[in-house]
């Protein structure tokens, strides 16, 4: 799609997107390793610290379906506009 070409994004407004993961101790743990600090061995339950929610629920998309930020290609879940920065919105 052109980046001049115009877009009704009225068909995107109210979509939402669930994502789910399962989150083990060994990744946290291995994030701890990586980021080189002294956390107490994680149990389920146990809340993650803060922003480590930005590693897990990611989005997967087939590398023929990235865009060129390497993001999903907007034009299904996001519209095909051209801006060039994307937000994170309601990942909290």
């Amino acid at each position: 799609m052109s980046e001049q070409a115009e877009v009704d994004v009225r068909q995107w407004i109210g979509r939402q997107q669930t994502i789910g993961d399962y989150i083990d101790a060994f990744r946290v743990t291995g994030m701890s390793a990586t980021m080189d600090r002294d956390d107490p061995e994680p149990r389920a339950g146990d809340a993650l610290p803060p922003g480590w929610h930005w590693l897990f629920f990611a989005e997967i998309a087939r590398q023929s379906r990235l865009g060129p930020d390497g993001h999903a290609a907007r034009g299904e879940f996001l519209p095909p506009i051209a801006l060039p920065r994307r937000m994170w919105l309601g990942r909290w």
